[in-house]
């Protein structure tokens, strides 16, 4: 008798135990890849922390180009993001699937730039947004790549257009689909800002965040993506509430260092004339600008005048061979690592100036020499 309660509860339990299993859908992602110099493809899928993506299955591609994996996913799962990823450092393809997809991907050439992408609404709107703002900030990359290798027949101002137009399809996109994953992964990329860093802050702000997650927060109740969108707007309020309490007479302090990593801060010459000059090496006009503000540097820095020269360079040691050359006698400073400092002065382009007087109201300078000095000569 008591062998039949122990069997009967032990039954139970296991009917209970498989009453509770969690129910499970497959989801297929296949497709071919023909002309991308590809021999296999990997299946990643990306954390709900959006850290480093976890491998998940691997294939060699078909004679064809064929590939198809099946994995699976709780029935009421909220939609994660999965991407295909390839050897020899290929930029991935990042997809959102869902419980029950069967997504189909095809390309030709170009994997990431060219491929096709049905059985997802998400998936079809991240490959929309990737053809507008990569192809932008690869143009941006080629244009920054010209520049360098010193070809004439580019200059800053192109560089800076395709970082504008790139931000400009990314805020597009963004405001376009706020109730989308796909605008929660348009919105994690600053590629545009890393070439031009006088552009931070003037893209993807804290006002897309609070629309995006209000919108995923009405579609997708129980994506985990929803709490890293609170994170990211809690820091940049923080920042905010940071910059808001910064110690000024009317100006915002900054703190840079020189070429010798001497810090130095544009408080310390508080009670003279400041020029704040933003600037690049980069630019020929800057240091064309840099030659003529040498000899009113010189004609008044006696009397009280100093220059507070920011640089936005991405190249340091290109920047400070430029010093070098240059020989320029105030106080040069690097700040491509820094681009809160172009935000903080709103800086759109370059370059740009300040005149601070020696009672710290801060006001526009100037490039025209004449017209500079006469404001010099009457804040001295």
């Amino acid at each position: 008798m008591k062998r039949f309660i122990f069997l009967t509860l032990m039954m139970a339990a296991t009917l209970t135990a498989c009453g509770t299993k969690e129910k499970m859908e497959s989801v297929t992602i296949s497709g071919r890849f023909v002309g991308a110099n590809v021999d296999s493809v990997y299946l990643e899928r990306i954390t709900d922390e959006m850290m480093m993506p976890e491998r998940v299955a691997a294939v060699a591609l078909a004679d064809n180009g064929a590939f198809s994996f099946e994995v699976e996913m709780a029935a009421e799962s909220s939609p994660r993001f999965y991407r295909l990823a390839f050897p020899a450092d290929r930029r991935p393809v990042t997809l959102v699937v869902a419980p029950g997809d069967n997504i189909t991907l095809e390309s030709a050439g170009d994997v990431f730039l060219n491929y096709e992408v049905t059985g997802s609404e998400e998936s079809a709107l991240i490959r929309q947004f990737n053809r507008d703002y990569f192809g932008a900030c690869d143009r941006l990359a080629l244009i920054a790549e010209r520049i360098g290798g010193g070809d004439s027949s580019y200059d800053e101002r192109e560089a800076y257009g395709a970082a504008q137009e790139a931000m400009q399809a990314q805020m597009r996109f963004v405001g376009s689909h706020q109730s989308n994953l796909a605008s929660f992964y348009a919105m994690r990329h600053n590629i545009a800002e890393q070439y031009i860093p006088q552009l931070d802050g003037m893209g993807i702000n804290i006002v897309h965040y609070r629309a995006v997650l209000e919108g995923i927060r009405g579609a997708y109740p129980d994506s985990p993506y929803a709490a890293i969108i609170e994170r990211d707007i809690e820091e940049a309020e923080a920042i905010a509430d940071l910059v808001s309490r910064v110690e000024e007479a009317s100006f915002p302090d900054i703190e840079l260092q020189d070429m010798y990593k001497v810090s130095h801060k544009l408080s310390d010459l508080a009670g003279k004339v400041i020029m704040l000059y933003f600037w690049t090496s980069e630019n020929a006009y800057c240091n064309n600008i840099n030659a003529e503000l040498k000899e009113l540097y010189s004609k008044y820095h006696d009397k009280g005048f100093e220059v507070y020269h920011v640089a936005a360079d991405r190249n340091e040691a290109a920047w400070i061979e430029a010093v070098r050359q240059q020989g320029l006698p105030w106080i040069s400073l690097f700040a491509g690592n820094h681009p809160e400092v172009f935000t903080l002065y709103n800086i759109a382009q370059l370059p740009m100036a300040y005149l601070i007087d020696r009672e710290g109201n801060m006001s526009i300078g100037a490039f025209d020499m004449e017209t500079l000095e006469d404001k010099i000569r009457r804040l001295l």
